[in-house]
């Protein structure tokens, strides 16, 4: 069974994003935290794009 990672990364992408949002008035840096992990599992899920596409033009 294969895994599709990249729905994972992009859904993780917009969690921390709205979470980061959402306690932005809890407290203040709230929003920099979410935006910033919310950016990382959005560049996970461009490299597994890029190495499918690298799979998909070798076989």
């Amino acid at each position: 069974m294969k895994k599709n990672y990249i729905s994972t990364f992009l859904l993780l992408d917009a969690a921390f994003t709205m979470a980061g949002l959402a306690l932005q008035p809890v407290f203040d840096s709230a929003l920099f935290i979410g935006a910033g992990l919310g950016t990382v599992f959005l560049f996970c899920a461009i490299v597994l794009i890029g190495k499918r596409e690298k799979q998909k033009k070798t076989h």
